[in-house]
């Protein structure tokens, strides 16, 4: 990536759900090799920030762009996305799920396989790969969630709350 151009740009977007304004003008840039946070009390339009950047939600005005392009299905899986929500079905395997993850990403055989033991072994969740989610802790099933947005080793890591359900 170039260090002197922009990783993210957001230039004037705003959003809105009916009367109410969720995200008001906003314009910030985001450059290569920097971690940036979005800091607000509850309603400040944090999550739906992180919503249009990934394309979850279209933004009313504006524009956003990443790596110099807009918002495509090729760019998006150079982002790795953390949601506030809970996204992992309670009745599979961790493995099994984990290699979904992966295979949504492009990530096949061998290669997934080999990431997903790496990760499972780095954040000391080796021994529920054959577990289901239902049985995971709060703070175990983050865990989880953290490695199918890193397992692909994307450009752009988006954490929205990354920190919940974790124990100290």
């Amino acid at each position: 990536m170039d260090d002197t151009k922009p990783t993210l740009v957001l230039e004037h977007v705003t959003k809105r759900y009916g009367e109410f304004t969720a995200v008001n003008d906003l314009s910030l840039q985001v450059r290569p090799g920097r971690v940036f946070g979005l800091i607000g009390p509850n309603g400040a339009g944090k999550t739906t920030t992180i919503r249009m950047i990934v394309n979850i939600i279209i933004p009313d005005s504006g524009s956003i762009a990443l790596f110099g392009q807009q918002m495509t299905s090729a760019l998006q899986d150079r982002i790795g996305y953390l949601p506030e929500e809970r996204g992992l079905y309670k009745k599979m395997k961790i493995g099994e799920q984990l290699r979904f993850f992966a295979e949504l990403k492009g990530l096949r055989g061998k290669e997934a396989d080999e990431r997903i033991d790496n990760w499972l072994r780095k954040l000391q969740l080796s021994d529920w790969k054959e577990k289901r989610t239902k049985e995971l802790s709060k703070g175990m099933q983050q865990k989880v969630q953290f490695i199918t947005a890193v397992i692909h080793n994307p450009d752009l890591v988006i954490l929205d709350e990354p920190f919940s359900g974790l124990d100290p």
